[in-house]
C-alpha cells in the first residue's frame, strides 16, 4: 500500500494564504501535513523525510538535483516583504567587520543580506548564526529575522536602523525577490507522479482560495497577534505567492550574484515538474 505523501507547512503568517484553505476548508486529507520553520523543511527535505514543501529558494540553489519546482507557487515581494528585516545600531557600512546575528530559520534571507551588504553597502560583516533572544540581541551590531520573529522586532522599534531586504533588492536590480518556492524530491516526483500532481493542483486552488480571503484571514489571525487586522492585510498585500517570469529572472540573478560572491560553485537552471 502506498504511504500518504509528506506534505511541508510553513510555520510562518505569511504562508497562512497557501495553507488556509488546504487545512480548514477542502476537507482534504489525503497526505501527511509536517509543519516547521523554513529551515526545519529544507532539513527534513534534503534528508527525504518530506515529499513536497515550501522551502528556502537558496535550498533549491545549493541542492538543485534533489528537487523540481512547483510551477506558479512562491512567497516572493516586488519591493518591501516587511517580514526580512536586518536591524541595525549602526549606518549599513559601518557593520564592516561588526557581529552580526542571523537567524537560524534563515537561509534565502541570510544569502541576500550578504549580496546587499557587498554590493550596496561595501561590506563585510561577521556573519553568527544565534538565535534572537533578548540576551543574545544585546550582543550584536546588527540581527537579520525573518518571518514573525521580524514582524515582533519591527513592532518593537528597539532599533536606530531597519533594512527591508526585499526593498533594498528591488532597488539593486528593479527585479522581485523570491524569498522561497514549493519544490517536489525528484525521487518522489518519478515514483509517484500522480500523487505530486494532485499536491500540486491542490496547493494552487488552496493559494487562490486565501488570496481572494485575505481581509477574513486578516482578521481571524489578528486574535492571535499583536498586530492588528489592518496591519496584517497591509503585510499580505506587500506579498505574491506566484512564480512568474518576472521571478524567475529574479531569482536567475540571485543566483547569478551568489556564484560571483562564490557562495555557489555555479548558479542552477530553473527544472520545474511537469506531469
Amino acid at each position: 500500500m502506498t504511504q500518504k505523501p509528506r506534505l511541508g507547512r510553513i510555520q510562518y503568517l505569511n504562508s497562512l494564504p497557501i495553507y488556509f484553505a488546504l487545512e480548514n476548508v477542502f476537507g482534504e486529507n489525503g497526505f501527511h501535513l509536517a509543519p516547521d520553520t523554513p529551515a526545519g523543511l529544507n532539513a527534513r527535505m534534503r534528508r527525504g523525510e518530506l515529499d513536497v514543501s515550501g522551502i528556502s529558494a537558496m535550498e533549491y540553489a545549493r541542492w538543485p538535483l534533489e528537487y523540481y519546482l512547483l510551477p506558479d507557487l512562491s512567497i516572493s515581494s516586488q519591493g518591501p516583504v516587511g517580514s526580512v528585516i536586518l536591524f541595525s545600531r549602526a549606518p549599513f557600512s559601518d557593520l564592516h567587520g561588526q557581529a552580526v546575528a542571523v537567524s537560524a530559520a534563515s537561509a534565502s534571507g541570510a544569502a541576500l543580506l550578504k549580496v546587499l551588504m557587498a554590493e550596496v553597502f561595501k561590506a563585510e560583516p561577521e556573519y553568527q548564526a544565534a538565535p534572537l533572544t533578548n540576551g543574545v540581541r544585546q550582543k550584536y551590531s546588527g540581527v537579520l529575522a525573518i518571518g514573525d520573529e521580524a514582524l515582533r522586532l519591527k513592532m518593537a522599534g528597539e532599533w536606530p536602523y531597519e533594512l527591508d531586504l526585499g526593498a533594498a533588492w528591488q532597488e539593486l536590480t528593479g527585479l522581485p525577490f523570491v524569498f522561497g518556492v514549493w519544490a517536489v524530491r525528484r525521487e518522489f516526483a518519478r515514483n509517484q507522479p500522480e500523487s505530486a500532481t494532485a499536491l500540486h493542483r491542490l496547493l494552487l486552488r488552496s493559494r487562490d482560495w486565501g488570496v481572494q480571503a485575505l481581509p477574513e484571514l486578516s482578521r481571524m489571525a489578528a486574535r492571535f497577534s499583536e498586530m492588528s487586522a489592518e496591519q496584517i492585510l497591509a503585510y499580505f498585500h506587500q506579498l505574491d505567492f506566484s512564480l512568474g517570469p518576472e521571478q524567475e529572472k529574479g531569482l536567475k540573478t540571485f543566483f547569478q550574484y551568489l556564484q560571483n560572491l562564490e557562495v555557489l560553485a555555479s548558479a542552477p537552471e530553473l527544472a520545474y515538474f511537469a506531469r
